[in-house]
């Protein structure tokens, strides 16, 4: 015979509960007689702990592997994100390399510098116009005036 799910320790209802389970019998307080409304009150709130601890311990479980995945793709992007940019280094190494073969060290490394300031400068200014397009005027919808994106 299976044995019935007894909550973890608890509160009041699961003690009284675990205590008059030992005195029933066949679901009854005494044999012969109907259950009371208070044993049938006790099974159900030891019932009801019963299945609101199995859904938090579902809701723990989803959450920890949730909580994994997240952690293993962040890892994965971030490891994208180190050999992009090694691999940026290097192609513009490279195209330095290339293009000024007789030059010295120091030429390599200021023209080395000026591209990848430049690139950034391009990516920064890019950013700021799509940041300034996007953001509505101040109040402009209370008042019904057009925003940067309507016009």
């Amino acid at each position: 015979m299976a044995q019935p799910h007894r909550p973890e320790a608890g509160g009041r209802y699961v003690e009284l509960a675990e205590s008059r389970r030992g005195r029933e019998v066949s679901g009854f307080v005494n044999a012969g007689q109907e259950p009371t409304i208070p044993s049938a009150v006790e099974k159900l709130v030891a019932a009801s702990q019963g299945v609101i601890t199995k859904r938090i311990d579902l809701v723990m479980l989803e959450v920890h592997e949730l909580l994994g995945r997240l952690v293993m793709r962040s890892a994965l992007i971030a490891f994208g994100i180190v050999v992009a940019v090694a691999a940026w280094f290097a192609a513009v190494g490279a195209i330095v390399l290339y293009l000024f073969p007789g030059a010295g060290p120091i030429v390599h490394l200021g023209m080395f510098a000026l591209v990848n300031a430049a690139v950034g400068a391009a990516i920064v200014a890019a950013g700021a116009v799509m940041a300034v397009n996007k953001l509505p005027v101040l109040g402009a919808e209370a008042e019904g005036q057009n925003t940067p994106q309507d016009s």
